[in-house]
């Protein structure tokens, strides 16, 4: 049994601890920007509505969609682009059909899009060059005559070709001043008007990649003399060395989606490096950069980091994949194994996961992440980084990991009782707690904010994470307002 003595002690040491983060000094301005500070939670979720005294698409528009698009239910996103045309998103899973269509019900384009296979049909980009032949309305699929007969009551076909499109085969059909797309089995994929290019051509050869040894020569002479500082074990060797010092608390920042403001990334590395007590590191949540080329990494991600030496970790984002979409700079300039790994620090197990790349199948990666959960030492709490959030959490759904990967991802985190896990990929600050788990993310570094999350999620921000010599993690977001110019 302890003696009353030692817990005394045990007790004044906590609360010198968490009094030290109580007391942060934390910047409230830097550059341009006002900075907030508060406690974590934002439950609040709501879809976007138009301004009450915008009418809303008339059921005969909404006929139109349900025609054209699988599986629609309802219009969840919608704007009035004018007085006399909308513009109506039909969701579907990861499809999305977005339509121009006018207030009398008259399609002007559609274009689809597929998120989980990155496959995008817009009528005036689709024809491959040279593969168009024509042919005879009664070849048609006869569902795609039937559909356009519900959606163009008042002309009839008049051509009819098929082609070779980036998408696959396509049987296009001209009806008035409109080209519809087809797939074979009848569904149709995009609409456009033809003076406007809708039965344009393109060059069947697709831009030429860059080989391998081109990009590493790139790579050689942009990032070589960056590789040793960033390579993510020699960061961890590096932050390995203070690790001694964890046992009495320490603190980290999460934070993600960096990309496409330089002036607020250069800001927020500057913050984070001037607020009492110091982190011991920085985790990003991903999307450092807008490609992941090895131009932008040199001279958007590194800079700032320059000017630091705070070790920087990363969970990469789908924006991070770089030329060929293997994640090659990427992997050059932080580590051949940068894409999954984990490391221990002040008895927390950190898990760094790659949910965006064909690197390593996600079935492989799903597997590694259930036995690195379920090797944690004894008495370790577990964060898991990642930069999709799951597709079964509802209101993060719209811009999520796909479901079926989802469902597994967050049963592992039930079973292995992980303590939280941080995403990006959606602009915002938001969280939520599913099957006893907490989860948040955290998107607003920098990538232009989603508007769901109200006053308190629709902000750039960064969360200071103090994790306290008992185990238990406390929370600040950290929010960034731009003053307006005087």
């Amino acid at each position: 049994m302890m003696s009353k003595q030692k817990h005394f002690v045990i007790f004044i040491i906590l609360y010198v601890v968490a009094a030290s983060f109580s007391q942060t000094d934390i910047p409230r301005r830097i550059g341009k920007w006002r900075v907030g500070v508060g406690p974590p939670g934002n439950e609040f979720y709501e879809i976007p509505k138009p301004p009450a005294q915008t009418k809303p698409p008339s059921p005969e528009i909404l006929s139109v969609i349900k025609s054209l698009a699988p599986d629609y239910t309802e219009v969840k996103r919608w704007r009035r682009m004018n007085e006399k045309i909308f513009w109506i998103r039909a969701e579907a899973g990861p499809e999305e059909y977005d339509f121009n269509i006018s207030t009398e019900a008259r399609i002007i384009t559609m274009d689809y899009e597929n998120d989980s296979t990155n496959v995008e049909e817009a009528a005036h980009r689709l024809v491959l060059k040279g593969t168009k032949r024509e042919i005879p309305l009664s070849e048609v699929p006869r569902k795609s005559m039937e559909i356009l007969a519900r959606v163009v009551q008042d002309t009839v076909p008049s051509k009819a070709w098929i082609a070779s499109t980036i998408a696959g085969q396509r049987y296009i059909i001209q009806i008035g001043g409109l080209a519809f797309y087809a797939r074979p089995d009848g569904q149709i994929q995009a609409a456009g008007l033809i003076d406007r290019g809708a039965l344009n051509e393109i060059d069947p050869s697709p831009p030429k990649q860059k080989t391998y040894q081109e990009i590493l020569a790139e790579l050689e002479e942009l990032l070589v003399s960056y590789r040793e500082r960033f390579n993510f074990e020699n960061q961890l060797t590096k932050l390995g060395k203070r690790a001694s010092m964890s046992d009495d608390g320490y603190r980290f920042i999460i934070m993600g989606d960096s990309r496409s403001n330089p002036d607020l990334w250069a800001s927020i590395v500057k913050h984070i490096d001037m607020i009492d007590p110091s982190p011991e590191f920085v985790i990003n949540t991903g999307d450092i950069v807008l490609r992941g080329y090895a131009k932008e990494l040199l001279e958007y991600y590194l800079p700032p980091l320059m000017e630091t030496d705070m070790p920087y970790f990363v969970a990469i984002g789908n924006h991070d994949d770089g030329d060929n979409a293997m994640a090659i700079e990427y992997r050059y300039l932080f580590g051949d194994n940068a894409l999954n790994y984990y490391f221990d620090f002040g008895h927390v197990r950190f898990i760094l996961l790659d949910n965006v790349t064909r690197v390593r199948p996600y079935e492989e990666t799903l597997e590694w992440l259930d036995k690195t959960l379920a090797d944690t030492p004894q008495g370790f709490r577990k964060i898991v980084v990642v930069h999709k959030p799951p597709g079964n959490i509802k209101k993060w759904a719209y811009h999520a990991w796909d479901i079926n990967n989802s469902e597994i991802f967050t049963k592992l985190m039930t079973r292995h009782h992980v303590d939280h896990v941080f995403f990006g990929h959606i602009h915002a600050y938001s969280t939520a707690t599913f099957d006893g788990i907490h989860y948040t993310i955290s998107g607003g570094g920098g990538a232009g904010l989603h508007n769901r999350f109200g006053p308190m999620g629709n902000v750039h921000h960064y969360v200071i994470c103090d994790v306290m010599p008992d185990g238990t993690i406390k929370q600040q977001v950290v929010r960034f307002y731009e003053e307006p110019k005087k």
